[in-house]
């Protein structure tokens, strides 16, 4: 992740979660770049492939968002499935990530 993408998510993870301060930046520069790592390790290896993916973006940001707004190591708070969260960009993402590895290697049409 170049810094002009990081500069980018901190400033879209910001405006989500409507933080107007500095006060915050450091932890979250960490929690984007874990999120980062995390959502790629889900999908594949090869940097090539997310640079300038908006879904991919989303789903770290979508993550990110998970990991400020819980921070706590437990909750006494029910949690719920959301439908079309990140689970389902991710499984978008694995799926289009073996095709275009596959037109990288010339094993797909």
């Amino acid at each position: 992740m170049n810094d002009e993408t990081k500069k980018s998510l901190l400033l879209l993870l910001k405006s989500s979660l409507r933080i107007a301060g500095n006060e915050d930046d450091d932890m979250l520069k960490l929690i984007i770049s874990s999120s980062w790592l995390t959502v790629k390790n889900m999908i594949g290896a090869n940097d090539e492939f997310f640079a300038n993916n908006d879904q991919f973006k989303l789903a770290v940001l979508q993550q990110a968002t998970n990991n400020f707004l819980n921070r706590a190591s437990s909750s006494d708070v029910d949690l719920f499935d959301t439908k079309y969260g990140m689970q389902s960009v991710v499984l978008h993402l694995k799926a289009q990530y073996l095709i275009w590895e596959g037109q990288q290697n010339g094993t797909t049409e």
